[in-house]
């Protein structure tokens, strides 16, 4: 029997955002278990052209623009798989904000393809909810119209639940309250972030940063894009509140860029923390850095709106 094409839709591997290490991880695991799964796995992604110089399965990367968040690489990929796998509709697993999946699942204008939206699963992180406890707009949309669904964590879950159940009088034929919605822990590996990695491994600037900081009591970590659904001008006051309250706090974030939805100076200078007791890094990290900076704080953060 020919095997279902999966086509894995999110964050190109080589951007430095979470969801893009989900994806990179997700896609290892399925491409090494994709014939017991009965799947030929594939990828498609936000990224540079090329994808990685060195994965084995087929990656289709694109840069998407304001009239383009995805809907035509993905109809493109679609269209060959129903070539190259007649009969057989593929699966596009989605692992990014709703509303940008909406994109790729509603109607299509005249003289354009339509996708089948019966084929699209979402894996989808939320951030907050409306005064209906749910979501609206065209997100909601996207998880009406998803085949399946999966939460990040269990308040995930109450929002995407709580928005079928705000829809299912509108859309009655769907039986949305009967559609389940399982959650995830959104955590992390304790096989990668395990304790006893070596301070050495975070990165010479970090080290640096930790060995000249002064007595302190608490070390309080963030990984999070600077993007308006990361709240990161509540990250920096909780550490100003902290200090009021007098602990003597150092704070670590690291992010895609300095200044964009937030400006990461500003907030670090108005939370009143001496300099050198704040280090914001950039750029990309290997997972062992990661684990690093992990394991030298005292604790992280994850400053999401949910």
């Amino acid at each position: 029997m020919d095997r279902i094409p999966f086509l894995l839709f999110g964050d190109g591997p080589r951007l430095n955002s979470g969801l893009a290490r989900i994806a990179r991880d997700l896609a290892v695991r399925l491409y090494t278990e994709q014939e017991d799964l009965g799947i030929r796995f594939m990828q498609i992604g936000v990224d540079y052209p090329y994808g990685w110089h060195w994965q084995p399965w087929d990656f289709y990367g694109f840069q998407p623009n304001p009239a383009d968040q995805g809907r035509g690489p993905v109809l493109d990929v679609v269209a060959q798989c129903r070539v190259e796998h007649p009969g057989i509709d593929p699966i596009v697993f989605c692992i990014m904000d709703p509303s940008r999946v909406y994109d790729i699942t509603r109607q299509a204008n005249e003289g354009e393809p339509e996708i089948d939206t019966d084929r699209v699963w979402g894996y989808f992180p939320i951030d907050a909810h409306n005064v209906h406890e749910g979501i609206g707009g065209p997100a909601a949309l996207a998880v009406i119209t998803a085949e399946r669904l999966l939460a990040y964590g269990q308040y995930g879950q109450q929002v995407l639940r709580r928005t079928l159940l705000n829809h299912q009088a509108k859309f009655r034929h769907l039986k949305l309250a009967e559609k389940p919605v399982p959650w995830l822990s959104h955590g992390i590996d304790t096989r990668t972030f395990r304790p006893g990695v070596p301070m050495e491994e975070a990165g010479a600037e970090f080290v640096q940063w930790i060995k000249k900081l002064p007595q302190v009591d608490l070390i309080i970590g963030a990984v999070a894009t600077n993007q308006a659904r990361k709240d990161l001008g509540l990250y920096f006051s909780t550490v100003a509140e902290l200090m009021t309250r007098g602990w003597k706090v150092a704070c670590w974030i690291h992010t895609d860029k300095e200044t964009n939805a937030w400006s990461l100076g500003e907030l670090a200078h108005t939370s009143g923390l001496p300099a050198k007791q704040v280090s914001v890094s950039t750029g990309a990290l290997t997972d062992r850095e990661l684990a690093a900076r992990y394991y030298l704080s005292t604790v992280t953060i994850a400053p999401g709106l949910g």
